[in-house]
């Protein structure tokens, strides 16, 4: 097999949870892990690049490499919660529920859900932590008549868990958008991080066991605390 960086970078990162490395625990020297994998230290040191580019480590000058914190890795082809993908990675999830409220549609909603300007739509704001650290920002929208008095729920908790439970509305399948942009003042104090930082924009449509459209929500998710996987395959007849 010929171990390039890319086959390294793999074995390294694979070698960082089986070992259990923890955040900030220094990696043994490049002459140990060629020695370990049975390569060149040049190798190593492109490898050591290229999870120091995804997040993975860092290095700190005259000492060695170390291991970075663990970020939450979003997989874009399922569909599920923010506590469900944290949980995945072995993260743990804390949630402080800044308002929920009953709001006017406006046009933008109204056009949404497919409703008319003045009809009233919940809107939950909602600050997520990952293993203690502030990670992303949640506005989540919804029809206010599928949910009455959604307000007095424990929103700190599961809110899919609440559709379900108290209003057995069951959540099957989403479509989910992704952009990036820069952190407005309001935003980085919120997240506790600089303005202009990368924040990955997530917007999700949530549709129920019967199609309907239940939830718009936008989740701003800092970029240095998330990685985003999926996998893609050709269409037969489409090789080149």
């Amino acid at each position: 097999m010929r171990r390039d960086k890319f086959y390294l970078s793999d074995r390294i990162r694979e070698y960082l949870e089986s070992a259990h490395i923890k955040e900030d625990q220094q990696l043994p020297s490049n002459e140990k892990l060629a020695e370990q994998f049975g390569v060149q230290k040049g190798t190593v040191r492109a490898a050591l690049e290229r999870l120091k580019e995804e997040g993975i480590v860092y290095s700190v000058k005259g000492v060695g490499t170390f291991a970075a914190k663990k970020k939450i890795l979003r997989n874009m082809e399922r569909f599920e919660s923010f506590s469900q993908m944290a949980q995945q990675n072995g993260s743990t999830v804390s949630t402080k529920l800044l308002s929920c409220r009953v709001i006017t549609a406006g046009y933008t909603l109204a056009e949404e859900f497919n409703l008319p300007p003045w009809a009233h739509i919940t809107e939950i704001i909602r600050l997520r932590k990952v293993d203690e650290e502030t990670a992303a920002l949640e506005i989540s929208h919804i029809p206010a008549y599928l949910v009455p008095e959604l307000e007095s729920k424990p929103l700190a908790g599961s809110l899919y868990g609440i559709l379900e439970q108290e209003y057995r509305i069951r959540l099957t399948r989403g479509k989910q958008t992704m952009t990036v942009r820069a952190a407005d003042e309001k935003e980085a104090k919120l997240l506790k991080c600089s303005q202009g930082d990368a924040l990955a924009v997530m917007e999700m449509r949530a549709f129920d066991q019967d199609g309907q459209k239940v939830e718009y929500a936008c989740s701003l998710t800092r970029g240095d605390r998330c990685r985003f996987t999926s996998i893609l395959r050709m269409e037969e007849g489409e090789r080149i």
